[in-house]
């Protein structure tokens, strides 16, 4: 039995400007998911700032200060 070797792939050689635009893809989609976890902290602070606003409006009943 004779073992094959294994095909090498063969990768072409990336041009300047090709690598400059495949560093600015994955710029792009580090960016998009930035803008996905800034989107969420903002809901979860909002979310936050309602529950805090609602205590407000509870009445504790008790002695008034006044």
């Amino acid at each position: 039995m004779v073992k094959k070797k294994a095909k090498k792939k063969v990768r072409k050689k990336l041009t300047p400007l090709e690598k400059i635009r495949k560093e600015l893809d994955k710029l792009e989609a580090l960016h998009e998911k930035e803008n996905d976890i800034v989107e969420k902290i903002t809901e979860i602070i909002d979310e936050e700032d309602n529950n805090w606003n609602n205590w407000d409006d509870v009445s504790y009943g008790g002695t008034d200060p006044d």
